[in-house]
């Protein structure tokens, strides 16, 4: 007689998306690792390629002892002669904030060719909101335990238990920022005044279309950084106008760079600029 139960081991990922420096991914379990990048919006489209780092185990002999305990029969001789039938799969699905699920990836199913590498998924969103997402990949395994008894060979499909990762990725829009100090150059002591502008890519969700429009009342962070020197030193922070705009007048006794940081957030991607300023 043949019996039969599922047999899975799942495995999960987020982040995770593409264009800022490389996010740390955080995963546990069995099954592999996860690496991603953060995503950024361009020009109306943006994505998320997860990169998984899969390795398919064989069952441990205590699990095959016990799918035998409880599959078997012993009471109608039947007795252990093996396993074998290792299969697999893996499916890669993503999810918003809430949990709900947006979409699927890429469908791998392999067997004892290739129990370990790396699987690769794009998603092309248009629709979604920006912010925080997970991406979740599951490896489904099976095997089976061979037994004989009174009444002939028989086959028993064993099921093992959920193994799960996770990972966190950001939809984000791009930022655009600019700074400028003048006069250039500058009477040593005398005052600079630090101006730019940030501004963000805005879609319309209408595939591809959009504009680049103003931040306001965002903070920027304006460190100056003296020539010969090493490590930058906080100088003020200034806000953004309606415009975008911005500007922090500040004094300058040496030669060196202007740096303005805007940080972000987990919808707008983190910028820089940089302004050279001689003192003569």
């Amino acid at each position: 007689m043949k019996r039969k139960i599922a047999a899975i081991l799942a495995g999960a990922i987020v982040a995770t998306g593409l264009t800022t420096a490389p996010a740390s991914a955080a995963s546990s379990g069995s099954a592999g690792g996860v690496s991603h990048p953060d995503v950024v919006l361009y020009y109306g489209q943006h994505n998320k390629t997860a990169n998984i780092s899969y390795s398919v185990k064989n069952p441990t002999s205590a699990q095959i002892q016990t799918c035998f305990a409880e599959e078997s029969y012993p009471e109608y001789g039947e007795v252990y002669t093996g396993w074998g039938g290792l299969d697999w799969a893996m499916d890669i699905g993503y999810h918003d904030r809430y949990g709900n699920a947006v979409g699927g990836g890429a469908f791998l199913y392999s067997g004892e060719d290739a129990r370990s590498g790396k699987a690769t998924s794009t998603r092309w969103y248009d629709w979604e909101e920006f912010g925080k997402y997970t991406a979740r990949a599951t490896v489904e395994r099976s095997f089976e335990v061979y037994v004989d008894g009174d009444y002939g060979s028989d086959t028993l499909y064993c099921e093992l238990p959920d193994a799960t990762y996770s990972d966190t990725f950001y939809f984000k829009r791009n930022t655009y920022l600019s700074a400028n100090a003048s006069p250039e150059p500058v009477r040593k002591g005398t005052y600079v005044t630090v101006k730019g502008t940030l501004r963000y890519w805005n879609p319309d969700f209408n595939y591809g279309d959009g504009a680049i429009r103003p931040l306001s009342s965002r903070t920027v962070k304006i460190y100056f950084d003296p020539a010969g020197t090493k490590g930058a030193v906080y100088k003020g922070s200034a806000k953004t106008s309606s415009k975008g705009v911005y500007s922090k007048k500040l004094k300058q006794s040496t030669s060196g760079t202007w740096i303005v940081k805007y940080a972000g957030s987990s919808t707008l991607v983190a910028k820089e600029a940089k302004d050279a300023v001689k003192v003569r």
